[in-house]
């Protein structure tokens, strides 16, 4: 059998399942069946309506992204999908972290009667690993009875062990760890735990959700682990050319995950651009014709709607020579005023009286 993790939006909160298959299913075949299924979780919390998939994303657990789900290559077991539908005024997909998953409620599901609706592009959050595993140790130790092979590293307060493996990691002095530098420390100090409880264990350092631990997540994340955190303490004894060793790995290994990475969008780029290249060019030839259309509609003017802008222009070099001739008659009357005041004139006597 074949697992799919798939979360959904249902009435305001998120839903993860797991969906099984006989084998790695087609990209058309694990949306009929996330249809079914969340259509018969919408049945099973008293609505009425089908669950329709606009788009489905699956999470990159090396790169630590959201991925659009383009081909069934892309899947693996117990991989992490998520299916969008279509945003309207009456539901838009929500930033909340995913739930862990469960079965579904209906386990053969409810078959939707619709027809997929077209790619829409919409964001959400990066959700929480997919693991359901986790690393379950014995009862903390006291600090200071613990030590490496050689006894070589002293035993100090727990916040500066984690400072210590902190600085131990960051190999690359970024000052923060990503998830290949996290997973790598386990593994080089024996700590083989599988891809779900390493992931389990990242999540719960990464406390913004960005695909990064920074030193403030760590000395928490310490906190949590106490025992985990010894051992990676005591567990930490390389010698200078084993650091430049891996450090050199790391790199290398880096490099060819980004080249990876860089291959793959180019890839996607190149068949999306290929695919809406005649449509492109069909809209610009209509463009073209339009803009031209309206370029001739501009020149035309009627004759009588060009006469009626000839006389508002006239209208108004009218109004501003008459603005003219009242501001000096305006003037004039001042300057007589004040003459006449000085004179003492009847005029003046008038207006006093008044």
């Amino acid at each position: 059998m074949f697992t799919i993790l798939a979360c959904a939006d249902l009435q305001g909160g998120k839903v993860n399942l797991e969906l099984t298959f006989p084998g790695v299913p087609t990209v058309g075949e694990l949306t009929r069946r996330v249809e079914e299924v969340f259509s018969g979780e919408i049945r099973s919390l008293g609505g009425n309506t089908d669950f329709t998939v606009n788009r489905i994303q699956v999470y990159d657990d090396v790169l630590l992204k959201w991925d659009d789900l383009i081909s069934s290559t892309q899947l693996h077991e117990y991989d992490q999908v998520y299916a969008f539908q279509p945003q309207t005024p009456w539901h838009v997909d929500t930033q909340q972290d995913l739930p862990p998953p469960r079965p579904p409620t209906i386990p053969g599901g409810y078959a939707p009667q619709h027809h997929l609706q077209p790619h829409q592009q919409q964001g959400y959050s990066v959700p929480r690993s997919h693991a359901n595993q986790s690393y379950q140790g014995g009862p903390p130790q006291q600090y200071g009875h613990a030590r490496g092979p050689n006894g070589d590293r002293p035993n100090i307060p727990p916040n500066e062990k984690a400072s210590v493996v902190f600085s131990d990691l960051d190999t690359q002095h970024r000052g923060y760890l990503e998830y290949a530098d996290f997973e790598r420390a386990l593994h080089e100090r024996g700590l083989d735990f599988s891809s779900n409880t390493v992931g389990e264990l990242f999540y719960k350092a990464d406390l913004n959700r960005d695909g990064r631990i920074t030193p403030d997540e760590w000395s928490n994340w310490a906190q949590i682990y106490p025992n985990t955190m010894e051992t990676l303490y005591f567990k930490t004894k390389d010698t200078s050319e084993e650091a430049m060793l891996k450090n050199q790995i790391q790199q290398s290994q880096e490099s060819l995950m980004q080249n990876r990475a860089r291959i793959d969008n180019l890839q996607r780029e190149l068949a999306q651009v290929q695919n809406s290249s005649a449509s492109l060019q069909s809209q610009v030839g209509n463009l073209q014709q339009q803009s031209i259309a309206a370029k001739n509609r501009r020149k035309e003017i009627p004759g009588e709607e060009r006469e009626l802008i000839e006389e508002e222009i006239k209208m108004e070099r009218q109004r501003d020579q008459m603005r003219v001739q009242q501001a000096r008659l305006k003037e004039v009357s001042e300057r007589y005023n004040r003459t006449s005041a000085q004179k003492g004139s009847p005029r003046r006597a008038r207006e006093a009286a008044m």
